[in-house]
């Protein structure tokens, strides 16, 4: 049985590709307990398909799991907003979005993070079109973690590296493990290990459309141009080329300016 003093370790998790491979690999390190985290936000139409996917993949990876696995803490947009409110994050929030057209869950995990007063893991992974992941090369230096090899990968937090605080004040509260690995090398790993059935049942698509991927939405472009097309239905990929097309031709139209 496992030890009920086992250290807790807190993970933003969303049911979705990189926070899903972050999971099972600190799932197999002994003697720790992950409690994973997720913020609701009603008006999203994918939250319903991850909180499924969430129930689908917990039972997998308690089946293989060396540590500890808690139910999923939840946690309400609003409610963040309410009740831990933080001017300086939000300010250097809507800074870093104007800037980076940062996400605005980065705003809600710092709220939340900081308002409990605990550090919790995000799967900012290496992508070039992670706006997180630009944010943060751009204002902040990476510092290993005390335990920087929890889960077999190096930990980060972040630190600014200039007189720019937004990023630091947005990330702080933030391990981050998922920097060095890209998609595909999840995919790789998770194949090697026999991960991948639990991997595919993993959601990533903000507005589904008949209960699958929409092929236009941010996410739905990632897996497009990140090595993940597999994943996407025939219907997303040609409304995806659409999209492209819609794109191209648009900025052929644009009005030149002399």
């Amino acid at each position: 049985m496992p030890n009920r003093m086992d250290r807790e370790v807190r993970i933003l998790w969303s049911g979705g590709w990189d926070s899903t491979y972050r999971l099972l690999q600190l799932s197999q390190q002994e003697g720790i307990a992950i409690r994973p985290m997720y913020v609701r936000d009603h008006a999203r139409k994918g939250m319903a398909a991850e909180l499924a996917a969430m129930r689908d993949i917990l039972p997998d990876v308690r089946g293989m799991a060396k540590a500890r696995l808690l139910d999923v803490d939840l946690y309400d947009r609003g409610a963040i907003l309410r009740d831990f409110p933080d001017e300086e994050i939000s300010a250097a929030y809507e800074r870093l979005a104007e800037e980076f057209r940062l996400g605005y869950q980065y705003e809600l995990f710092a709220l939340l993070c900081k308002g409990l007063g605990v550090r919790a893991e995000c799967a900012v992974e290496d992508a070039e079109r992670s706006k997180a992941k630009t944010a943060i090369d751009a204002q902040c230096l990476l510092v290993p973690c005390e335990d920087y090899q929890l889960g077999g990968e190096t930990r980060y937090r972040v630190v600014a590296k200039g007189g720019n605080r937004d990023a630091e004040l947005v990330f702080g509260q933030l391990d981050l493990a998922m920097l060095g690995t890209s998609k595909v090398e999840a995919q790789r790993v998770a194949q090697e290990l026999g991960w991948m059935p639990t991997m595919r049942k993993t959601w990533f698509c903000h507005t589904p459309i008949n209960g699958k991927p929409c092929g236009t939405c941010n996410p739905c472009k990632d897996a497009m141009n990140e090595g993940m097309r597999w994943r996407m239905p025939p219907s997303a990929r040609l409304r995806y080329r659409m999209w492209l097309l819609r794109s191209a031709t648009a900025k052929l139209n644009r009005p030149r300016s002399d």
